[in-house]
């Protein structure tokens, strides 16, 4: 008996410590610019790409969560800090911020804003010439659901080097 409640402790928490593992999986890639990453199919479906092929829209059913997931020249010139401090402004005002590393190349941007959680990571590439970017925003509440997914899908993400011309290399 104690042995049996032993081996279904382990399988719960063994199950409950790869959340992601139930999960389709799909890969997406930017034909524009190349960059790449896995999403769970089953949880996000396209909803709409732009015009100009620089940024993709997948939503949930209920349109409680998002994934954007995009890239564009920086004519701007920004930097991954400067870029930084344009997205919490533009994009995320009154964000309440828990986590923000900036690298060389990249930045990180995640907190609250009322019920809602964002993560959103960018890579430049290019010699900086290009920002690649994804963000998910989801409901606070299910955190423990999608903090995984936002694992997968950063860990799957990689810049796009095809707009970098002929001697390109991954910045």
């Amino acid at each position: 008996m104690i042995l049996s409640f032993a081996v279904v402790a382990c399988s719960a928490v063994s199950a409950s410590s790869r959340p992601t593992e139930s999960l389709d999986w799909a890969e997406f890639h930017n034909s524009r610019f190349g960059l790449h990453l896995q999403y769970p199919s089953t949880v996000f479906s396209a909803q709409r790409s732009s015009e100009a092929g620089d940024g993709d829209l997948f939503t949930t059913s209920d349109n409680s969560a998002k994934l954007l997931v995009g890239a564009f020249e920086n004519s701007e010139h920004h930097s991954p800090a400067t870029y930084q401090r344009f997205i919490l402004q533009e994009s995320y005002p009154g964000l309440r911020v828990d986590y923000s590393p900036i690298g060389q190349t990249w930045s990180v941007l995640s907190g609250t804003r009322g019920d809602t959680m964002v993560y959103e990571k960018v890579m430049f590439s290019c010699g900086g010439r290009v920002i690649n970017s994804f963000a998910i925003v989801y409901p606070i509440a299910e955190r423990a659901f999608y903090d995984p997914i936002v694992e997968v899908v950063e860990d799957s993400f990689s810049p796009g080097i095809k707009s970098c011309g002929q001697h390109a290399s991954r910045d």
